[in-house]
């Protein structure tokens, strides 16, 4: 998937979010629960659709943004124009 340049505000430099990551976050915005996206993903024939995967991915962006729960991730990002 094509990476998006975008521009972090919480850690004043840039990071790239992959269309995968913004495709987890929207679920995450709408209220899914992880069960739900990788059922999703799995429909749509999208991969890696396992939970571990985006579990894994959850993590990465929570630590990327300093967000202690995945809640406080989807706000922050929100707030800020991410998604």
């Amino acid at each position: 998937m094509k990476n998006k340049v975008e521009w972090n505000i919480m850690n004043n430099k840039i990071t790239k979010l992959s269309d995968f990551e913004k495709l987890i976050l929207d679920k995450l915005k709408m209220g899914q629960t992880q069960d739900e996206i990788s059922k999703y993903l799995l429909a749509e024939n999208i991969k890696p659709s396992h939970i571990r995967s985006i579990e894994g991915k959850i993590r990465n962006l929570k630590k990327r943004f300093e967000a202690r729960t995945t809640i406080s991730l989807v706000y922050k990002l929100s707030k800020n124009g991410f998604i």
